[in-house]
């Protein structure tokens, strides 16, 4: 399968691998799986002279394909080793520098790619070299990075700017226990470093009741940006109505140099302010990672298009992606797949059942999708459309006590 035949790519990017097809003009069919760390692994089967080394992996690619990637032998500690050469033919490689002397056969090893998994991918598929773009092409992609980040505490430090007297709302919320009868209280951390509360309000219907006061906040937003807090969440109520003073105050906040500002008129506009700040948290929490994570997608397909999917199981630009549509993106693919094939082998009913490498996803498909409009991924609550996933800690890789 050639670079000039291939016609679209399709990548799902989970917690523990990424899995790649690649069709072609005429339908046929091309696979690849890499780590969703961007490495490809394999093993020594002999160390012919100290730099030279017969290995064996699972992967397919031209000589030459992995020059210039880090070699990493798993789990032990050793200076930076790059790969000089590669022979596809007689799977040989030759590295900067010898390994360690107790190093044996079948020792296991890592081949890390600059490149995210996604692109990895892609060029394993399409047989591009590290240093070349990707053909002209559609990539379809499929992610759990904002999943992941924000399961892990990974995202960005947010500061949440909210009406004069509404500062403790996200820490109240609403007052809804996860345990019952527990004793003693564990509140969740909240995503957001600091609260701003700003003196501005807007009416029910719409009208200016107190104008937005933009001078207070020159040296809070000054301490910010000193103690890197450069991302916004933004929340006044009724913003929904009218969205002047949260619009106002995100282009103040960018003149002063805050990279990212999520206003909540604009990733959840709903009446209910509480749920409209927590979207708004989770958007500018996620915001840089997702945003980079896809720059870094993008870039070596300046030549083609990508396209992402969403938790509800649509496809949108990347350049139009919301990170809080992006938390259940890998399931509803999966969910969106399982359907499809179920219509394909004459089954208008369908349960789906999507084991991963690090969790479980099942779903039910009657003739058409169930949606939510409101879930939860870890302590995070949001307002985004998504597919009706249920979701456990147990997939093929996990260890449960």
């Amino acid at each position: 399968m050639k670079n000039d035949k291939i016609r679209q790519i399709l990548i799902d990017t989970g917690g523990t691998f990424t899995d790649c097809l690649a069709v072609d003009s005429a339908g046929r069919v091309k696979r690849a799986k890499v780590l969703s760390n961007g490495s490809l692994r394999g093993i020594i089967v002999e160390i012919l002279v100290p730099r030279r080394i017969l290995i064996k992996g699972k992967w397919s690619a031209p000589s030459g394909f992995i020059n210039g990637y880090k070699f990493r032998l798993l789990n032990r500690e050793h200076d930076e080793i790059v790969v000089t050469d590669y022979d596809a033919d007689k799977s040989i490689i030759e590295i900067s520098r010898a390994l360690p002397a107790d190093v044996v056969p079948l020792s296991v090893f890592e081949i890390i790619s600059p490149d995210e998994a996604p692109v990895l991918a892609a060029k394993l598929v399409t047989q591009t070299a590290a240093e070349q773009e990707l053909p002209p092409i559609s990539i379809r992609l499929a992610t759990t990075r904002g999943t992941n980040a924000l399961l892990e505490r990974k995202g960005e430090a947010v500061a949440l700017f909210i009406t004069k007297g509404f500062g403790d709302l996200l820490e109240i919320g609403t007052q809804q226990r996860p345990d019952l009868f527990a004793l003693n209280i564990v509140k969740p951390k909240p995503l957001y470093s600091k609260v701003i509360e700003v003196l501005e309000r807007v009416e029910a219907d719409g009208s200016v009741l107190q104008p937005l006061n933009l001078n207070g906040l020159e040296k809070p937003v000054a301490e910010l940006l000193n103690r890197g807090i450069s991302a916004a969440a933004i929340a006044f109520m009724h913003s929904y109505r009218n969205p002047v003073h949260e619009e106002k105050l995100a282009e103040f906040l960018r003149t002063r140099g805050f990279r990212t500002v999520s206003c909540s008129s604009a990733s959840a506009p709903f009446i209910k302010i509480l749920p409209r700040a927590q979207t708004a948290v989770v958007n500018a929490y996620l915001s840089p990672v997702i945003n980079q994570y896809l720059q870094r997608v993008q870039k070596p397909i300046q030549n083609g298009k990508l396209h992402v999917l969403t938790s509800a199981g649509g496809l949108i630009q990347a350049g139009s992606f919301y990170p809080k549509d992006s938390l259940l993106s890998g399931p509803a693919g999966g969910v969106v797949g399982a359907a499809f094939a179920g219509k394909q082998s004459g089954y208008e009913k369908v349960i789906t059942f999507d084991m991963g490498g690090t969790s479980t996803d099942v779903a039910r498909f009657d003739g058409d999708f169930e949606y939510l409009f409101e879930h939860e991924v870890g302590d995070a609550h949001l307002v985004a459309t998504a597919l009706a996933i249920e979701s456990v800690a147990a997939g093929g890789g996990s260890i449960c006590g």
